[in-house]
């Protein structure tokens, strides 16, 4: 069944996921949960939020740094698969209405690209003033985003074997909605059974970022283009932006 509805996340984030992407590993979430804690200083003591922590990988890398961060997101079957981690509290909640007091995280990260889901820009929005509303004066922040400036010319199409499936994956990018999409086809090469899937995301240019951020109170101190740190310029893998809440 493929999701042509603005809704596509409710779909897509099942229990293909971990085929989907399985280059998203545990070793990958060790390296961002180190770059993290080195540059938004997390200690022990505080209290951390992975918004949209899918099953659980970064949980654990904090864990292993005596972190017990608390995870949120929208998927049962990614947050079944964080509780066998049995690394953080957990909670299943939209990104736009966060179940908790205002002001109760001193440190709150987004991996992966999990900002701009939303067709309507006022539910993105709406994700901002609630990552400013949980957030402690002063608390840190951490955004991992696509490098917009790839995105506008993505790879039309690929073709790839994880096990015994076989993922082709179709991208575009619409430049009237800023969105790049892709259309996934998933093929079990033992049953023929195929399942196709959409994903649509908003891509936001760096200064059109930091105009969104900064009116909810959230300074960015620098974008890197790595988890090592890296500057970022057009041909970095990612954009990764943190700072702190005024």
């Amino acid at each position: 069944m493929e999701s042509t509805d603005t809704d596509w996340y409710r779909q897509h984030f099942n229990e293909d996921y971990r085929t989907l992407y399985a280059a998203r590993n545990d070793e990958e979430a060790e390296a961002q949960a180190a770059f993290a804690s080195e540059r938004l200083g997390i200690r022990p003591g505080d209290t951390v939020l992975d918004l949209c922590c899918g099953h659980g990988r970064h949980l654990e890398a904090f864990a292993r740094r005596s972190i017990r961060a608390t995870g949120v997101d929208l998927s049962l079957a990614l947050l079944a698969d964080a509780a066998r981690r049995g690394a953080g509290s957990l909670f299943r909640a939209d990104m736009r209405a966060l179940p908790f007091a205002g002001e109760s995280f001193t440190v709150l990260v987004n991996f992966f690209t999990s900002f701009g889901y939303f067709e309507s820009e006022q539910g993105n929005l709406m994700v901002i003033k609630e990552i400013a509303r949980v957030l402690r004066p002063a608390g840190r922040f951490l955004i991992d985003l696509i490098n917009p400036l790839n995105a506008v010319s993505p790879v039309p199409e690929s073709l790839r074997a994880e096990g015994p499936f076989e993922i082709r994956e179709e991208r575009w990018f619409d430049d009237e909605t800023r969105r790049i999409n892709k259309r996934i086809n998933l093929l079990d090469t033992v049953s023929g059974e195929s399942r196709r899937y959409r994903e649509s995301v908003r891509i936001y240019e760096q200064e059109e970022l930091l105009s969104i951020l900064s009116p909810s109170g959230l300074e960015v101190e620098k974008i890197c283009g790595d988890f090592e740190g890296g500057d970022f310029h057009a041909n970095s893998p990612r954009m990764v932006l943190y700072g702190a809440r005024s």
